[in-house]
């Protein structure tokens, strides 16, 4: 959701600790984000664990709230998930196009405000199954971009009249890279990593890895480099670089046997990131690292830290190990 030059936008993260004390909250309890500002009125966010109504308890709800006393205000809204081993966010729900929101006093009894916002936000099966929700924290997003000139609003509205599809390039070359794994004869280069093969596609290697367009195309380059071997790296670990090579999403294996797996299928990712260029996986990788540091691990890591040039994982490590001793 870009904003556009008659908006104002804000963004505000509600970060909900002890998810387990409110997960059992009957059908229409809420708790509610502090106030946040933007364009000029004051916002909140309102989640339902226990979903909206009596009809939605399968579901988890979400809600946008305009709560500046006797206000009205045109906006557009994105409801968004923060993953918390990535910090990244996704967005789950949102409003294309700007929509009213008035400020309302409670109702009498069996009468509902009008809501912006979803009903079915996500099932919470799905919700306290997700990377979403871990160590019992769950952080909600609320971008909110508030129309500036409410005598545009009608030009704002048709500007957005044409819905564009999200993105699909990742889901392209993903369906690409599966393809290609059952022998697509499109792929024009092989891969071995400890006897087991992948096949690729040179210019989409070199696209995304210094390392790749050196080794394809570059001063590197052998002739007939239709098959590169990759030494001291694991398959699996592999299969994770070349999935993110593909489509930007981080993948992990499912059979991951516990957090300590977990860490050291992502320190063996940080250092094929950094092997091949890839700035952006590391950074993931590190990122994910310094919500891990615990004592059994924050010497290794920091090793890997030192010897990866990762200046915030050893940072982290380091005040880690400081508040130990001062323990």
């Amino acid at each position: 959701m870009a904003p556009s030059p008659c908006t104002v936008r804000g963004t505000h993260q509600f970060e909900i600790v002890g998810y387990s004390l409110i997960k059992g909250f009957a059908a229409g309890e809420y708790v509610r984000s502090g106030s946040f500002a933007v364009g000029g009125y004051r916002w909140s966010v309102r989640f339902y664990p226990g979903g909206f109504s009596a009809p939605h308890r399968a579901y988890v709800s979400a809600f946008v709230k305009l709560t500046s006393k006797n206000a009205r205000a045109w906006a557009r809204y994105d409801l968004r998930l923060v993953d918390r081993c990535t910090g990244l966010s996704r967005s789950v729900h949102h409003a294309a196009e700007p929509v009213v929101f008035v400020y309302s006093a409670p109702p009498p009894p069996g009468k509902c405000k009008p809501k912006r916002g979803a009903r079915k936000f996500m099932p919470r099966s799905e919700l306290e199954a997700s990377a979403y929700l871990r160590d019992d924290r769950l952080t909600i997003e609320c971008v909110v971009d508030v129309v500036a000139d409410e005598a545009r609003v009608p030009e704002a509205v048709a500007l957005c009249k044409l819905r564009l599809p999200p993105s699909d390039l990742a889901k392209h070359l993903g369906e690409l890279l599966l393809n290609q794994q059952h022998g697509d004869q499109a792929a024009d280069v092989t891969l071995a990593v400890q006897g087991e093969i992948f096949r690729a596609h040179r210019v989409v290697l070199a696209a995304r890895s210094p390392v790749f367009m050196a080794e394809l195309f570059g001063d590197m380059k052998e002739k007939a480099m239709d098959r590169i071997a990759v030494d001291d790296m694991q398959p699996v670990v592999f299969r994770a670089l070349l999935h993110f090579i593909y489509t930007d999403v981080l993948l992990l294996p499912g059979d991951l046997d516990g957090d300590d797996d977990y860490r050291e299928m992502v320190r063996h990712l940080l250092e094929a990131a950094d092997r091949y260029g890839m700035e952006r996986l590391k950074l993931i990788c590190e990122s994910i690292l310094c919500r891990s540091v615990d004592g059994a691990t924050v010497e290794t890591t920091l090793a890997l830290a030192d010897r990866h040039y990762c200046e915030a994982l050893t940072d982290v490590c380091l005040q880690f190990k400081s508040l130990e001793l001062d323990g």
